[in-house]
């Protein structure tokens, strides 16, 4: 009897151990610093509710908290077998961190001083995931709160001989105004290069403000490099509007960012942009659809770098297409003093193709007071199967798109 006894003790054992905390000492001791560093972020105080900037002191202690996160990460990946479930992992962290409470909504008091503290460091969340293309990684993303929005650090880890060790890390540097920071929002997938058991992480985050709706994200495409900052492989900024959150995707072949992006068109102020990427070991194409229709294309490929802008133009106008293109690229350029009002105008359909469509940009420029003569642009398209083509842009309207507008302003 006292053989099955014990017998049944050495079974249990094993899973007993797997719901108890990490028995590992300097785990205690990570936790520990998570809390001493914390403590100094909430005590800070900032000048007001609007702001935005951290001085250098707070930037050090920033950085330690991030510092004492992945050190805890790494000590509790450290004692956990390769087949562990990361929810069981997360939970883990959130209870050593008070972690993953339920946001309380404030009721505004206008009799109510404004709360100048517990703002850096407040609100910690922890994720841990497997991607779905990758389950031999874990994931870990931790965020916390700063002044207007929050900041992100995000780990990947993956077995080696027998134990999780950190692969990647990714996470803003210093920065003197919340603007650097991982937040406003943050979006991440990994992608698994074909026919290699080799990885890249994709992530996209947006720059914080206090005020400001219009706001710029960039995005990047990260190499992990044993010891050392992961290596950057590509990386665009993009101006958007921070009234909608953007959307990450894996495709088959790459990635997709879709968000409110701005047109100059300052009667629509904002249109859907997409962003898709086709990914290769050595090159990041930036492929179609990049619009949901014809206005937002001839948007986007006025926006657009010419070197993308010329792969969604027909072959027999490029020469005309390349002399139109920069006549709208100084919009882009920060000293520019002087710019025209531009308006779409009507989208109209085309008698000699279905798929041949003609859009309006009319430009109406205001300098010392006088108004230039407008000077339309008609731009012809051809659309695709999820895609457009851009065929010509004259100061003349085609003959044959007389049709209805078939996009016209509310």
């Amino acid at each position: 009897m006292k053989s099955k006894v014990c017998l049944l003790i050495f079974l249990l054992a094993p899973f007993a151990h797997a719901d108890q905390p990490c028995p590992q000492p300097d785990l205690h001791t990570a936790a520990q610093q998570v809390k001493a560093v914390r403590a100094q972020l909430l005590a800070f105080k900032v000048q007001s509710e609007q702001d935005e900037a951290v001085p250098e002191s707070l930037q050090a202690q920033i950085r330690k908290f991030k510092d004492s996160l992945g050190s805890l990460a790494d000590a509790e990946l450290r004692c956990v077998p390769p087949n562990a479930d990361p929810k069981i992992i997360e939970a883990r962290l959130a209870k050593l961190l008070g972690a993953n409470k339920p946001v309380k909504e404030e009721v505004y008091d206008p009799k109510k001083p404004p709360q100048l503290d517990h703002i850096y460091g407040d609100g910690i969340t922890v994720k841990v995931t497997t991607p779905t293309k990758s389950p031999h990684l874990f994931v870990v993303e931790f965020r916390f709160d700063i002044a207007c929005s929050f900041d992100s650090v995000l780990l990947v880890y993956e077995p080696r001989e027998g134990h999780w060790q950190q692969s990647l890390r990714w996470q803003s540097g210093n920065y003197d105004d919340v603007s650097g920071a991982f937040g406003d929002f943050f979006q991440y997938q990994v992608l698994q290069q074909k026919n290699s058991a080799g990885w890249l992480l994709v992530a996209g985050h947006g720059n914080p403000w206090c005020s400001s709706n219009m706001s710029g994200f960039g995005v990047d495409v990260l190499q992990p490099v044993q010891s050392a900052r992961p290596r950057a492989l590509f990386h665009k900024d993009i101006t958007y509007s921070r009234a909608t959150d953007p959307v990450m995707k894996q495709t088959t072949d790459g990635f997709e960012l879709r968000m409110e992006v701005y047109t100059p068109d300052t009667t629509l102020i904002t249109r859907p942009g997409i962003y898709r990427y086709r990914v290769t070991a050595t090159e990041f194409e930036r492929v179609q659809p990049i619009a949901l229709n014809g206005r937002d294309f001839v948007d986007e490929w006025l926006q657009s770098p010419w070197s993308d802008s010329k792969n969604w133009s027909a072959t027999t106008g490029l020469p005309q297409l390349e002399a139109v293109h920069p006549k709208f690229e100084f919009l882009e350029d920060p000293k520019t003093k002087d710019w025209p009002s531009f308006t779409y105008g009507p989208v109209r359909t085309c008698s000699d193709s279905k798929a041949h469509f003609q859009v309006e940009l009319d430009e109406e420029w205001f300098e010392n007071q006088k108004t230039r003569p407008d000077k339309p642009t008609y731009f012809q398209i051809q659309t695709g199967i999820n895609s457009f083509t851009m065929l010509s842009a004259s100061a003349q309207p085609d003959p044959h798109c007389t049709g209805p507008d078939i996009m016209p302003k509310q």
